[in-house]
C-alpha cells in the first residue's frame, strides 16, 4: 500500500464517520442548535465517554479473537 492509498482509505473511513454523524449521530445527538455533548453536565459526559472506551475495548477484544483464528488457519495451512 503507498501513502496515497492510505491517504485515500483514511479519507474513505473519514467519510463514513461523517455519514454516521449526519445519519444515525443527528437523530439521537442533534437538537437542532448544538449537539447534546455541548450541554451535557459533565459528570455524564464522562461516564458516557468511559462506557465507549469500554465499548472499544470490547470491539477489540473480538477483533483479537478472530486476528487469532485467522492466524492459526493460515498457521495450519502453512504444515
Amino acid at each position: 500500500m503507498t501513502s496515497e492509498e492510505l491517504a485515500n482509505y483514511v479519507t474513505d473511513f473519514i467519510g463514513e464517520c461523517r455519514s454516521r454523524i449526519l445519519g444515525i449521530g443527528a437523530e439521537q445527538y442533534d437538537e437542532g442548535d448544538g449537539q447534546k455533548f455541548e450541554r451535557m453536565p459533565l459528570h455524564e459526559l464522562i461516564r458516557y465517554a468511559r462506557e465507549e472506551a469500554q465499548d472499544l475495548a470490547v470491539y477489540a477484544a473480538m477483533v483479537d479473537i478472530r486476528l487469532s483464528r485467522l492466524e492459526a488457519a493460515l498457521n495450519a495451512d502453512d504444515n
